[in-house]
């Protein structure tokens, strides 16, 4: 079969796009959930009960630690 580029580029269908009222705008991503691993190898898979309540602990020493500034 014999491949033949096709007349406009993205460049042309991105303008044609933008004159025919298209607007461009930044997406929103939703935040990722707390019980989520972020390593590579945890990626995807929740953490245990104990890695949860660890997480918990260490974020409320780090609260109860840090000073209010106001």
């Amino acid at each position: 079969m014999k491949q033949v580029p096709k007349p406009n580029t993205d460049a042309d269908l991105i303008q044609e796009f933008l004159n025919n009222g298209g607007k461009v705008k930044k997406g929103k991503t939703k935040p990722m959930p707390d019980g989520m691993g972020l390593s590579n190898n945890q990626w995807g898979n929740t953490l245990t009960k104990e890695e949860k309540a660890a997480r918990k602990a260490a974020e409320e020493a780090r609260k109860a630690s840090t000073p209010n500034r106001s």
